[in-house]
């Protein structure tokens, strides 16, 4: 596992047309809505650059542009809600699901109060996450795409995804495990969205950046870049290896239509925040 604070944006961005000619490309566009201070808005740039070096493709022959429209606003102050990220249009295509425009709005009060303590980056990269897709395009039929390949079903706590699978094996040593530990508590924007928050780790402690509460350390698992494989996607690993390359669908055109999923966020008032 990758601690996030700790050469965080170490190795560079491969060129996808290194790959194949027939993926897609992915970019990241924050729009700045308001709200930001220049240091806010400086670590929503930071964070997307860092998505943008593992997150290298798509694999549907589709060039998908994501615009995040990111802001903060008075809401209720320190530790009410912290705000809510997500999809805001998403469109299918080659049989994933891909968003194109989401949003990331958050209370100023905890705008300020996560800088000060040093755990906003952590945060943005973690609801950009789910504005990619993780925990809210894990079943396209949520959306009404039909046919498409769910890699989580509602309730469950098991996620099934085959590239995110085959890494928690290989990660935590467990050959024999079926699925990965999806939480189930916290209510509405915290269950079915996050990985279980009792997941074994190297020192037995860490928290991954996907499960729902946010501790320190912060670390990113191969696990956590290798699911977004299942939903589309063309992953580069800290070690190099590129997941998710090797079957590239026909071309599709990307039908686009409104969503409207916005993830509800509060911050608990002790040593975590949940998500």
């Amino acid at each position: 596992m990758k601690n996030l604070f700790k050469g965080m944006l170490c190795g560079s961005i491969l060129a996808l047309s290194s790959l194949t000619a027939n993926a897609g490309l992915f970019n990241i566009n924050i729009a700045d809505n308001g709200g930001l201070t220049t240091s806010q808005s400086a670590i929503f740039d930071i964070a997307s650059s860092f998505w943008q070096s593992h997150i290298i493709g798509t694999q549907a022959d589709a060039d998908i542009s994501l615009t995040i429209n990111a802001s903060g606003q008075d809401i209720d102050g320190v530790n009410g809600i912290l705000g809510s990220a997500g999809p805001n249009y998403v469109g299918g295509a080659d049989g994933f699901l891909y968003t194109t425009i989401g949003s990331m709005r958050f209370d100023i009060a905890d705008l300020a109060s996560l800088e000060s303590s040093g755990a906003l980056f952590a945060v943005i990269l973690h609801e950009m996450a789910h504005v990619m897709g993780f925990g809210t395009l894990w079943n396209p039929s949520d959306y009404g795409f039909l046919g498409y390949q769910s890699v989580y079903v509602n309730g469950t706590g098991q996620y099934t995804g085959a590239h995110g699978l085959a890494m928690y094996q290989e990660e935590f040593n467990l050959p024999s495990a079926s699925y990965i530990p999806v939480e189930l508590d916290g209510g509405p924007g915290t269950a079915n969205g996050h990985w279980d928050e009792t997941w074994l780790t190297p020192t037995g402690n860490d928290s991954d950046l996907m499960t729902g509460y946010l501790n320190f350390p912060t670390t990113l698992s191969n696990t956590t870049l290798a699911s977004f494989a299942d939903i589309g996607y063309i992953v580069r690993l800290d070690d190099g290896r590129i997941i998710g390359a090797s079957a590239i669908p026909t071309p599709a055109t990307l039908v686009l239509f409104m969503s409207a999923f916005l993830v509800l966020m509060s911050r608990n008032p002790k040593d975590k925040a949940t998500f």
